[in-house]
C-alpha cells in the first residue's frame, strides 16, 4: 500500500503533535514529583557519606549508647529490622 506524499506529511504532522502532548504530560508528572527526587537524592548522598566514614558512625552511636541506653537498644532493633529489609530487598533485585 503506497501511501501519498501529502498522506504521510499529514501523518508526520500528527504524530509530531501527539510526541508534544505527552512529552508536555510527562513533564507535568515529573514537576509534580520533584520534591520526591530531591528526597531520594539528599538520602542517598548521606548514605554514600555515611559508608564512606564509618567510624563517624561508630562514634555517633557511641555516644548514643554512653548517653541514653534504653534509647540506643530500640534503636539497635529498628536497624537491625532495617538492614534485614535491606538485604532482601537486595536479594530481590539482583536475582
Amino acid at each position: 500500500m503506497k501511501l501519498s506524499l501529502t498522506e504521510i506529511r499529514r501523518r508526520r504532522g500528527e504524530l509530531v503533535e501527539r510526541a508534544r502532548s505527552e512529552r508536555g504530560s510527562v513533564r507535568k508528572l515529573l514537576d509534580s514529583q520533584r520534591n520526591l527526587f530531591g528526597w531520594v537524592d539528599t538520602s542517598v548522598t548521606a548514605i554514600k557519606f555515611l559508608e564512606a566514614n564509618k567510624g563517624l558512625l561508630m562514634l555517633g552511636a557511641f555516644a548514643l549508647v554512653v548517653v541514653q541506653p534504653r534509647r540506643s537498644l530500640r534503636w539497635a532493633g529498628r536497624a537491625w529490622s532495617l538492614y534485614r529489609f535491606v538485604r532482601k530487598v537486595r536479594r530481590a533485585f539482583s536475582a
